[in-house]
């Protein structure tokens, strides 16, 4: 099979489109074959050696595919051959074919396309695992969202929306402020403008956010600890400036607020049946309400290196997809 192939941690040009040999199928493993791949951040950062998970040379990259299944282990129960399924792993998914563990696949409904049953599984599945499980967001409450049009945040956005909450955007340009003006998200900040601080406070006619929800790091993490309110939640999940924020313990201790950490991978190994099940709710909840994940971009998997250079562009809105 040909598969986009890391043989040394580092720059992403190294990244070559080649042919490997097709992994075994063990008896609690299923294969399929590839029809999409989602392309996360992780991904990057994994190719670059900056995640802090550093896999085994050579590596196929990519968490997250999507396919057909082809063939099922001897002990493999709720999987079946020619079945549509969704796989998540730290590695893997660019490839013209996987195998992947059977607890790590999900059947994809027949009211959903491979592109989202992707996408979902690297936006709305951590958004949800950090805004219902982690913050516990109610109705009601201010919620800002931080690097708001890309894929996690933007399934944030919408999630926020759906359970009540009153939903502020922060984005980088003037452009993706128009974007999510487009979609509807009429409270939006530009923070490479304005004070990220001084804008949610006056937002919140100086109360502060109820729950931020921050993937940007560095000094937008810390303007956070100054802007959330009494009680309020600042959920940490990921640093896409590159730089990892500090925090004065004084801060939350004066707001009795709370900083937390939500991270997927980390949860999975915690509670995986949870992982599961928080799964299968979010695709109800995603065929009631139609919510969608926006796709950006499609590469050819051989494009992958310049694939990762839009991402890390910052000029996408939306998701980043893969095919063979």
């Amino acid at each position: 099979m040909n598969a986009l192939l890391c043989r040394g941690l580092g720059p992403i040009e190294n990244l070559a489109w080649v042919d490997v040999e097709s992994p075994p199928c063990g008896p609690r493993q299923v294969r399929f074959r590839t029809t999409v791949a989602t392309l996360g951040f992780m991904d990057v950062l994994m190719v670059r050696g900056l995640y802090q998970h550093k896999p085994s040379l050579p590596y196929i990259p990519g968490s997250v595919s999507a396919g057909v299944v082809t063939e099922v282990g001897a002990e493999v129960k709720a999987i079946r051959v020619g079945q549509r399924v969704s796989a998540s792993a730290m590695s893997g998914a660019f490839a013209e074919e996987r195998v992947a563990d059977e607890e790590v696949l999900l059947v994809t409904p027949d009211d959903m396309d491979d592109e989202q049953a992707t996408s979902l599984r690297l936006t709305f599945t951590p958004s949800y695992l950090a805004l219902v499980v982690r913050a516990r967001l109610q109705a009601a409450e201010t919620l800002v969202v931080t690097g708001a049009t890309g894929g996690i945040s933007y399934s944030a956005m919408q999630l926020g929306r759906h359970l009540g909450a009153r939903v502020i955007g922060a984005v980088g340009s003037d452009a993706k402020v128009a974007y999510l003006r487009q979609q509807g998200f009429a409270e939006a900040i530009n923070y490479s403008r304005e004070s990220f601080k001084d804008r949610v406070n006056a937002l919140t006619e100086g109360r502060g956010a109820d729950v931020i929800f921050e993937v940007i790091g560095g000094e937008i993490f810390e303007q956070s600890l100054r802007c959330i309110n009494a009680g309020g939640r600042v959920l940490v999940l990921g640093f896409a400036s590159g730089r990892i924020g500090q925090v004065p313990a004084n801060l939350p201790l004066l707001k009795n607020a709370a900083v937390m950490g939500s991270f997927l991978g980390g949860w999975k190994k915690h509670d995986p049946q949870g992982i599961a099940a928080m799964t299968r709710e979010i695709v109800r909840i995603l065929s009631e309400s139609g919510m969608r994940t926006p796709i950006a971009r499609t590469f050819k998997m051989a494009e992958g290196a310049q694939a990762m250079k839009a991402l890390l562009s910052r000029t996408v809105s939306g998701k980043i997809m893969l095919v063979p």
